[in-house]
């Protein structure tokens, strides 16, 4: 064989060899590629179910109060038995604080969630419920009082106070009801709430001073244990920024208009909110609860009040903008007004005041109470009701709050904490 036609042979050979190296590598690099795609494939739907799976056990948690009665669960979503559902329950105040986890094998996803009361499928959800066994209501001027308003036994009248007379054709639009001498109970979970945080700021071992703080802004996960904020007697607050899993606590607390609050409990005998406040939050007081003029206190609120003197009292300034719930939680002897809703002042939620009250705002929603106190320079009037409205058909469908009478028979998940 001829050199030439040798090197020919040997270049043919070479050029075979090189060239299935190539295919060789090309196609490792295809299955590398296609084993690849197929893995970011999986995790992608992995990670899709993982979220179904926290979706579809919030829908578990919001149709099935009772399981808030236990505080853990396991669910099994999938027919995938190596998916796992958790759910960790821990009381917030008024609300839960809800852990879901979903995991397979090494991937895990959680989210915390806020749940309240599906108030709308409550069995009495009423404009107005007032006991008064012993007197009219008497109603003046534009007076709107709403859908299923339960009456005292004496019922309504015309009233004429200041040269206002009633100027509507009905004194309510809707059902009206005979209203029993007493209101109804108030649903006892909720003071044992009140009784439960007392008792988590006497326990607690992670707290602070707030002269401790080093920086203005302070946020603390539902993730970790609740988080104490410890005041002095008679504090006043400016200039703070407090969210999260956080209680703080005094005697006689004073928030100025510079403060902001999400999410957080405040705990004290006295709390005031400056005129102009805005935030949100649970206040839980033993004495006072004050808001200022033009504040603006946003959903999901509470205002509760353990009144044990005729002296104690829940007052919003007026213009106050409120969403959320106010409750007086006890009957003291004297007569006096516990509630005073001072004119212009528009609330969004229920009102349970187990006393008597003054009222010259709006309620998009529910109010119930034992009487009215109006005063003006010619004196005291009783269960005089005059420019006012009480109207629970003017609730926001989305609204959530808590079920002040009989437990929920479903829940709602307001939104996801940090």
């Amino acid at each position: 064989m001829s050199i030439y036609k040798k090197r020919l042979y040997g270049g043919a050979l070479q050029f075979t060899i090189v060239f299935s190296l190539l295919g060789l590598m090309m196609l490792s690099l295809f299955l590398v590629f296609v084993r690849l795609n197929a893995l970011e494939i999986f995790q992608g739907q992995r990670q899709t179910q993982l979220i179904e799976n926290i979706r579809s056990a919030i829908v578990i948690m919001e149709n099935n109060p009772k399981l808030f009665e236990t505080p853990s669960h396991n669910f099994q979503i999938t027919n995938n038995s190596s998916y796992e559902t958790e759910v960790n329950i821990q009381p917030w105040g008024f609300y839960d604080a809800v852990k879901i986890s979903s995991s397979h094998t090494q991937s895990r996803l959680s989210g915390i969630y806020l749940f309240s009361d599906n108030i709308r499928k409550s069995n009495m959800l009423p404009s107005l419920y007032l006991s008064d066994p012993k007197r009219y209501l008497s109603v003046g001027g534009k007076t709107y009082l709403g859908n299923n308003s339960y009456l005292p036994a004496y019922g309504v009248r015309k009233a004429y106070v200041g040269g206002i007379g009633y100027t509507r054709e009905s004194f309510v639009n809707g059902n009206s009801y005979k209203a029993n001498n007493e209101l109804p109970e108030l649903n006892r979970k909720w003071m044992e709430r009140y009784f439960q945080v007392k008792n988590i700021i006497k326990g607690s071992e992670n707290r602070i001073n707030i002269d401790e703080l080093r920086s203005d802004t302070l946020t603390n996960s539902f993730s970790s244990p609740s988080l104490v904020v410890a005041c002095p007697d008679d504090y006043f607050l400016s200039r703070h920024y407090f969210e999260g899993n956080i209680i703080i606590c005094g005697t006689k607390l004073t928030f100025d208009h510079t403060v902001r609050l999400k999410n957080c409990i405040v705990f004290a005998d006295s709390i005031v909110m400056n005129e102009g406040f805005t935030g949100e939050g649970q206040f839980m007081a033993k004495n006072r609860i004050e808001t200022g003029e033009s504040s603006v206190i946003k959903v999901s609120s509470v205002l509760f009040m353990n009144n044990t003197k005729s002296s104690d009292q829940i007052v919003l300034g007026s213009s106050t903008q409120f969403q959320g719930e106010i409750i007086v939680a006890n009957n003291t002897p004297g007569g006096k007004e516990a509630l005073i809703i001072e004119s212009g002042c528009q609330l969004i939620g229920q009102v349970y005041c187990n006393g008597y009250c003054t009222f010259d705002g709006i309620i998009f929603g529910s109010l119930y109470t034992r009487g009215f106190i109006k005063r003006d320079k010619k004196g005291l009037y009783e269960n005089y009701l005059v420019n006012v409205c009480i109207d629970i058909e003017r609730l926001p469908v989305e609204y959530n709050g808590i079920s002040l009478i009989d437990n929920p028979l479903t829940k709602n998940c307001n939104e996801e904490v940090f």
